[in-house]
């Protein structure tokens, strides 16, 4: 396999400080090959840090589906007493209120169950007012520097699990995996609010994407650098292996058919389950008897839709 000419994704870690544009850039810059395009999937704020995946020749295309489909999963501290405009401390303290002594007083197991009971399963959430949501083309924070807070309509979130790992009042440790687009510091303002106090993180790290996960991430000692060999075949992961969905198989006639855009009936394919279905079951990796991955496709009525064709397999089959 030509690890030049397949869409991949890193796995990086990114580091308090530094904003993920930041990261990207670096990436641009020192890798020493034809890449094409470059992207990431799913912003990381610069005092936050953990696991972002970029994805180059081709595989930021399907930003908008790994961030959709992908859970994340997220550590946190979160600091009772004190509010501020952009929901972490990295900013001055502009409203104060201790939540109540009754909650004060109560174990993590206790605060666990109760606010289990509120937040796990569907859950509505506004864009926090200082984020990288677009509203009249410009980012909410943008309208937040110039002096204007755009309160956005509440959009259906999933919080999947939530676990206290330690409550030290005021210190609240917590790990909580969640649909994409749901902001961790949203939802500690709202556990501060429902405990009749205020909030807001300390620290903020993104332990996974799916089944990319921060340990296997790469450090900065590990990224790239100018003129300097780099090891694409360790580093790089395929797409389909980063985004894991179900299969299916095109014999040689099928495999024409989808590079050339055309359409044909499901149930003329080969199907085969993924070991690891953490996906929508309508989506599709499509491959050729070979095991070339071929694209990306969804069912439209009973037919086979191409979303994504990669350029290595028309080259070879056209």
């Amino acid at each position: 396999m030509d690890y030049t000419k397949i869409p991949l994704v890193f796995n990086v870690r990114k580091p308090v400080g530094v904003s993920s544009f930041d990261v990207v850039h670096y990436f641009k810059k020192n890798l020493s090959f034809d890449f094409g395009k470059i992207g990431h999937f799913g912003t990381l704020d610069p005092f936050a840090e953990g696991v972002l995946l970029i994805g180059i020749q081709g595989a930021q295309k399907l930003n908008d589906y790994v961030h959709q489909l992908l859970p994340k999963t997220y550590r946190a501290r979160g600091v009772f007493g004190g509010k501020t405009e952009t929901g972490d401390l990295t900013v001055p303290i502009c409203e104060t209120k201790e939540i109540s002594d009754y909650w004060k007083s109560q174990t993590k197991e206790v605060l666990e169950a109760f606010l289990g009971e509120k937040f796990l399963g569907e859950y509505w959430q506004s864009p926090h007012a200082v984020s990288a949501v677009k509203f009249e083309g410009k980012r909410l924070y943008q309208h937040a520097l110039e002096g204007r807070i755009i309160v956005k309509e509440k959009v259906k979130r999933e919080i999947y699990s939530f676990e206290i790992l330690d409550f030290q009042y005021p210190f609240f440790d917590f790990v909580v995996t969640v649909s994409s687009g749901t902001y961790v510091r949203s939802l500690f303002e709202e556990i501060a609010i429902l405990l009749e106090g205020v909030g807001a993180l300390e620290t903020l790290e993104r332990l996974a994407i799916g089944t990319m996960k921060v340990g296997q991430a790469m450090v900065k000692e590990q990224w790239p650098l100018k003129h300097e060999s780099f090891l694409l075949e360790s580093y790089g992961i395929p797409l389909d292996k980063v985004l894991e969905l179900d299969h299916i198989i095109l014999n040689l006639a099928q495999t024409k058919r989808y590079l050339q855009g055309q359409r044909f009936p499901l149930i003329d394919v080969e199907k085969r389950n993924n070991p690891l279905p953490i996906c929508s079951e309508n989506f599709y990796w499509v491959y050729n008897e070979d095991g070339t991955l071929l694209g990306f496709g969804r069912p439209e009525g009973t037919e086979l839709h191409a979303i994504f064709n990669l350029k290595l397999s028309i080259s070879l089959f056209s």
